[in-house]
């Protein structure tokens, strides 16, 4: 995702976590990049979301549904600009 440059990991992380979403298990950030080739004032910032039931097999849909969710959050509170 590209975000502002002064946007903190804390932040992304409170926006990626709430509310829950009972089936994300855990989140780890990967890779950071800044530079001449993303905008002026931007960075841009990489994060696996893992997703799971402990007692069953989850759908597509179930995640895509959650994952939705929180692509959306990160859009409106951070105005986060999200990779497809």
């Amino acid at each position: 995702m590209i975000v502002a440059e002064d946007l903190t990991h804390e932040r992304i992380w409170d926006v990626i976590w709430h509310p829950t979403e009972p089936l994300l298990e855990r989140v780890d950030f990967f890779d950071l990049f800044a530079g001449t080739e993303i905008r002026e004032g931007k960075k841009s910032l990489a994060y696996r979301l893992t997703y799971r039931d402990r007692s069953r097999t989850l759908t597509s849909e179930e995640v895509n549904a959650a994952h939705a969710k929180i692509r959306e959050r990160l859009r409106s509170d951070l105005c986060a600009e999200l990779r497809e």
